[in-house]
């Protein structure tokens, strides 16, 4: 639940509890990407581990070839920049300059971390493309991350709404995940490093935007200060 209290820009994004949870989060996500960047770093092929769950889950032939075709696409470009812009004005409607910032700041840094940084740097290839981590799946993640963030934290949004749509978006990028390795875009440690970029960026993106917020509101505080509150999303209960 989002922190309460009178703030121009609305309550936080990430609540007391969630940002206990920062750090480990962040640790976890750069341990994964750290131990996979290792054993993958010059690679060409997949080892045995990535050989062995990209067997189980095969999408080559009729329906289970289009499905997982059109849940690779997701993470193409256009798509992306769609979801993209779909996602900032949600977050300008339900959470007002805190939820924009967030989806401006988040999902293209984590893009930016996992294109121009860490597949250089580990320069693990497929195809003669490099591959690790998945670009597709950081962007998806990273924007399903965001949303969940924002849900998490909308004040209006029963416990119920909030549970199921999150849910939803773990759902939504596993799909994505396992339609990358399936249709043989992606080997499963590029999808589970993608994974630890958002991990590692979005918490501390999340709370970058929360302090600046705060300096905001404290510096606009005073009389009339209530006229510029944050639009709130009608009760749904």
């Amino acid at each position: 639940m989002a922190d309460s209290g009178a703030r121009t820009d609305g309550p936080r994004l990430v609540s007391t509890t969630g940002r206990r949870a920062v750090v480990p989060t962040v640790v976890l996500g750069v341990v994964v990407v750290g131990v996979l960047a290792v054993r993958v770093a010059g690679t060409s092929s997949a080892g045995p581990l990535d050989r062995a769950l990209a067997a189980l889950v095969p999408m080559h032939h009729g329906l289970r070839a289009v499905v997982g075709s059109a849940f690779a696409a997701l993470g193409d470009p256009v798509p992306v920049v769609v979801l993209l812009l779909l996602t900032a004005l949600g977050a300008w409607w339900g959470r007002g300059g805190r939820g924009l910032a967030l989806v401006l700041v988040a999902p293209p840094a984590a893009m930016v971390t996992t294109s121009l940084v860490l597949k250089p740097i580990v320069g693990r290839t497929r195809g003669g493309e490099l591959a690790f981590p998945s670009g597709h799946t950081t962007a998806v993640a990273s924007l399903a991350a965001v949303a969940a963030v924002l849900v998490l934290s909308a004040p209006a949004l029963s416990r119920a709404w909030r549970t199921g749509v999150v849910i939803a978006l773990g759902v939504g990028v596993l799909a994505v995940g396992v339609s990358l390795v399936g249709r043989d875009v992606h080997d499963p440690s590029d999808v589970l490093a993608a994974l630890g970029v958002v991990a590692a960026v979005v918490g501390p993106a999340a709370l970058a935007v929360d302090a600046f917020a705060d300096l905001g509101s404290a510096d606009a505080a005073g009389p009339g200060a209530d006229e510029v509150a944050t639009r709130r999303l009608p009760a749904l209960r």
